[in-house]
């Protein structure tokens, strides 16, 4: 009895303690998935929809590849649009944005939707 006992309570404790590394492992992801996040919001919010955009159609979604380093500038490398006039838009308007309080990121895809109410 004592046996199963201390074989039960090993179980659990390697369980536990497994548990644990496998959260403490996680958090860096998550950190790093929430940082986007949060850029990829601010990012939007400080780019308006411009006068030229006059109706909601798929050619006034912007795809861009970017990344913000440890000063807040956000670095393009690669943006797609079928509107070429709104992809130069959001291309100039990313080079010159400075994201506040901003965590550098790894490259990551953003997606912007203009659309007219």
């Amino acid at each position: 009895m004592k046996k199963t006992f201390k074989t039960t309570a090993f179980i659990i404790g390697y369980f536990i303690l497994m548990s644990t590394f496998g959260i403490i492992a996680a958090v860096p992801g998550n950190v790093e998935k929430v940082a986007k996040e949060n850029v990829r919001r601010e990012i939007i919010r400080n780019i308006t929809c411009p006068e030229f955009v006059t109706e909601n159609t798929e050619a006034n979604d912007v795809k861009a590849l970017v990344s913000v380093d440890e000063n807040g500038n956000v670095n393009l490398f690669e943006i797609n649009s079928a509107n070429p006039e709104l992809k130069n838009y959001v291309a100039n308007t990313l080079k010159e944005m400075k994201i506040k309080n901003a965590v550098p990121t790894e490259k990551f895809v953003l997606v912007v939707k203009f659309r007219v109410a």
